[in-house]
């Protein structure tokens, strides 16, 4: 007779830190193949602050695998109805480079839009419908420390209002916590190797009928040593998304008296504050940083618990989910018995490595594309801008441009410089 007994796993639990797209993808990739998890979340709620909208092919391929894709289709602009992504010149608001994204409208892996607070109440949704029998969602549990010996990993939370400590034990403890991760600083105190950039970040959610007017549609990156940022529709009703920069050491008060100004400047037709309406606001600073090490014996880190960056180009939420997919494959084969426990060795060092090579310096280049160019002479000088102009006016050579970068696993295909 067959023997029916199962087979003996390597572990049995993962606790995960966070309710972020990468703890919450990472929990459903890991219940597709019976893995159980428990999801700590600080809040009470999940985050919807203003934030990620746009997500490269390599992530739109992860949510496929999550079996989300065709939820967040649902919800999303898309590509045909987007448009296509341009640089702006401030001063005139003349296009200076366009990228068509409808020419890849058809493709399965094209890029995804739908801002975040959408996204992960997607992913909540997935993890209490289907998979509720393998992920625990515990809100309002805050870790505060973790801890860890050679058999086991656990965590210390203070639980609801009244603050509770309840310790929680798994076999590893996921830190998917945010830029400001107790995971993260319970291994290695304040020490984040990096750079804080000077500039803040406006964020706002705007109505305003003068894109429609003006023609304007997709994303508009706006290049100007003093007025800079990003300008991109978020809805078919009128609602876009606008992101810029200022000068770091001023109050909220003081930046959000200072936004009429930079608004006017960069909308088209100038508009003065009545001919708009503003539906949310909220204030960043911007880093570039990375831990030296993405796991630590049985405590690992992921997405911005591990790695931060500027949001030009779209890189930050999309490492986020290219984390969570590489370390699901990683824990699942060792699970599955097919690796052993070093596979995790090469989850920490691969996606590191990524956003030293990648992330980093591209994002970064981005930023300078849109603020330290001459406005007047980016189109000579950026090698990139270069690419995209002898790409205009030819669908079919675009079309190829685009899906052979679509293959780059690594990295956004949309703000490739290279």
């Amino acid at each position: 007779m067959t023997s029916t007994t199962p087979p003996k796993r390597p572990f049995g639990r993962i606790l995960i830190v966070g309710t972020g797209p990468s703890g919450l993808i990472l929990a459903i990739l890991l219940a597709q193949h019976g893995i159980r998890s428990l999801v700590l979340e600080a809040w009470p709620h999940l985050d919807t602050r203003l934030r990620a909208t746009q997500y490269g092919v390599p992530a739109t391929r992860i949510f496929r695998r999550a079996g989300i894709l065709e939820d967040i289709r649902a919800q999303s602009i898309g590509s045909a109805a987007f448009g296509s992504i341009c640089w702006r010149r401030v001063a005139d608001q003349k296009k200076l480079v366009t990228l068509d994204l409808s020419c890849v409208a058809d493709h399965p892996d094209r890029m995804t839009i739908i801002p975040l607070g959408d996204l992960v109440q997607i992913m909540y949704r997935h993890c209490v419908e289907r998979y509720s029998g393998l992920i625990n969602v515990k809100f309002e549990h805050r870790v505060v420390d973790v801890r860890q010996d050679s058999g086991k990993a656990w965590v210390n939370a203070e639980v609801g209002k009244e603050k509770t400590r309840q310790c929680f034990e798994a076999d590893y403890v996921i830190g998917c916590d945010g830029a400001r991760s107790t995971v993260r600083k319970s291994l290695f105190g304040s020490h984040w190797p990096g750079v804080t950039f000077e500039q803040q970040i406006i964020v706002q959610n705007i109505w305003y009928d003068g894109f429609e007017k003006h023609g304007w549609t997709g994303g508009n990156y706006m290049v100007d040593p003093d007025t800079w940022g990003l300008i991109a529709r978020r809805g078919l009703g009128g609602l876009w998304r606008i992101t810029y920069g200022d000068d770091g050491g001023l109050s909220d008060d003081e930046y959000l008296a200072r936004r009429p100004k930079r608004l006017e400047k960069m909308l088209p037709g100038n508009p003065t504050p009545e001919q708009y309406r503003i539906e949310a606001t909220n204030i960043y600073k911007m880093h570039n940083r990375c831990v030296e090490k993405m796991r630590v014996g049985r405590v690992l880190l992921a997405a911005d618990a591990a790695h931060v960056n500027n949001p030009w180009g779209g890189y930050g939420c999309m490492s986020a989910v290219l984390d969570a997919g590489g370390l699901a494959d990683c824990l699942i084969g060792y699970y599955e018995g097919r690796a052993d426990e070093d596979i995790l060795d090469t989850y920490a060092e691969v996606r590191r490595e990524k956003f030293i090579k990648y992330v980093d310096s591209r994002s970064t280049r981005n930023l300078e594309r849109v603020s330290k160019s001459d406005p007047w002479t980016v189109l000579e000088t950026d090698k990139f801008f270069a690419i995209l102009r002898g790409l205009e006016g030819n669908k079919q050579k675009t079309r190829e441009f685009m899906l052979v970068s679509a293959n780059r696993r690594d990295h956004d295909w949309i703000a490739n410089d290279n």
